[in-house]
């Protein structure tokens, strides 16, 4: 799942594109960069403070509130329940179990309890106050036919991606609660491997939902599900991996009639891409949307190499699998992928990302599959969003994010700043990094465990305040 839970980091690309014609003799074989972004990450000189709102949690990915709610949070836990947390006193209360919704296998793929999908998404409808709805991201059962497929009549071994609207049973309630028989199936996307989930939904200013899909997963998006030159870059009908999208949930327009497709997106009227609004992402596991801006801001999960953030246009595509990052990445063949060169604004049509960094441990030693180092500068992007509180003077109006994990046997991750040309670090949480949320105030809060698996009661979800 995560941009994070994208531990089974590998993938690759279209190197088709751009790969020079076949020489009249045998070429040596290629090989990639080994430090492809030599400078190390420098330390902000912030100290933050962490202070626990949540603990006792399993796996929390994420978290959001209706609008012009301050007091609360609701949390999403990978097993599959969602939490209401009262920011003042610390209380918690179940606001809904979709535990029997989970996909059979959760947790189950790997020899440890290692998993990317699980509950990974939710959003609060902007009229939630007047219609009580609420949308949530899940890893399901394929139990009836998807509206999105690349293997048409295939089981998907990675389940389907189910958006799904349900209602509050009241919505003036202190605590409020899904009414179970409320729910109704917006989409259903099979997956035909359990990585690269995406998972994320918000609403943006126009009031339509923003949904992130993962390209299917495996590794270089190719494989069993993946369609030639990656399903990144496939606008090819019912292909919807590997894109953001942009919905109307409460439109009737759709294919299958249960959300609507909005005018204004850039590919209407090409059969099976209409809800597509961008593309060429790896695994954009988490995003947000600026309030004042409507900026999206995406963190795309890197493959061997590069982890990147991106501000996403719409329409625009954003390199994968024919780029990792700012460079071309080559998939080589069986072998692990691996990037070349850097190459900025090239191939034409292709995006760079605003922010890169790279998994290279320091003192430059690679850090990817195999890799013996110790620590890297970390290995699967966690997006964030800007600051816009007032604890941290230091931290306003910069972009804030994270790192799942230093390394592959290191299961605890970092945090960063963007000090408006690069990547700088904070101190690190103390927690493997699932994710992200702000408040109505602006305040920042970094969502985790110290296990990086769907195991035990370790997780947390710490406010970011001034340090102590």
């Amino acid at each position: 799942m995560r941009g994070p839970r994208s531990l089974a980091l590998t993938l690759v690309a279209a190197a088709a594109l751009v790969a020079p014609a076949a020489p009249s003799v045998a070429a040596p074989a290629p090989t990639g960069l080994q430090d492809p972004i030599p400078k190390a990450i420098p330390d902000s000189g912030i100290r933050v403070g962490l202070q626990p709102v949540a603990t006792g949690l399993v796996s929390p990915t994420g978290a959001t509130a209706p609008r012009g709610d301050g007091k609360h949070l609701f949390v999403t836990d990978q097993n599959g329940k969602i939490w209401g947390v009262d920011l003042r006193t610390r209380a918690r209360w179940l606001v809904a179990d979709l535990t029997g919704l989970m996909v059979s296998d959760l947790g189950k793929v790997v020899p440890i309890p290692y998993d990317e999908r699980g509950l990974l998404g939710l959003a609060f409808d902007p009229s939630f106050r007047r219609n009580g709805l609420l949308y949530t991201f899940t890893s399901e059962n394929p139990t009836a036919p998807p509206d999105f497929t690349t293997q048409p009549g295939v089981t998907p071994d990675g389940g389907q991606a189910v958006v799904t609207r349900w209602r509050v049973r009241d919505r003036r309630a202190k605590h409020v609660t899904v009414d179970p028989a409320s729910r109704r199936v917006l989409m259903r996307i099979d997956k035909p491997q359990f990585n690269h989930n995406g998972g994320e939904l918000a609403f943006g200013r126009d009031r339509m939902l923003y949904i992130s899909v993962g390209d299917g997963g495996a590794a270089d998006d190719q494989g069993p599900g993946h369609v030639p030159g990656g399903n990144a870059q496939s606008l090819a009908p019912r292909n919807v991996l590997g894109k953001v999208l942009r919905i109307d949930p409460h439109g009737y327009n759709s294919a299958n009639r249960r959300y609507g497709i909005p005018r204004g997106n850039p590919f209407v009227g090409r059969r099976g891409a209409d809800e597509s609004w961008a593309y060429g992402f790896r695994n954009p596991y988490r995003f947000s949307i600026e309030r004042h801006s409507g900026a999206l801001i995406v963190g795309d999960v890197g493959q061997n190499d590069i982890e990147e953030v991106d501000v996403v246009r719409r329409g625009r595509n954003y390199g994968w699998p024919v780029k990792e990052g700012s460079f071309i990445f080559n998939n080589n063949g069986e072998g692990n992928g691996f990037v070349t060169r850097r190459s900025p604004g090239r191939p034409f049509g292709l995006v760079d990302p605003v922010l890169e960094y790279d998994h290279t441990a320091p003192g430059g030693v690679h850090c990817g599959p195999g890799s013996t180092a110790a620590s890297c500068n970390g290995i699967a992007v966690v997006g964030g969003y800007l600051y816009r509180g007032h604890d941290v003077r230091a931290l306003r109006g910069r972009y804030v994010f994270g790192d799942y994990s230093r390394g592959f046997a290191q299961p605890l991750g970092r945090l960063f700043v963007n000090d408006g040309r690069r990547v700088e670090a904070l101190n690190d949480p103390g927690i493997a990094v699932n994710g992200f949320a702000r408040d109505q105030r602006g305040e920042l809060y970094v969502l985790g465990n110290t296990t990086g698996l769907l195991a035990g009661t370790t997780g947390q979800v710490l406010r970011i305040t001034r340090a102590r």
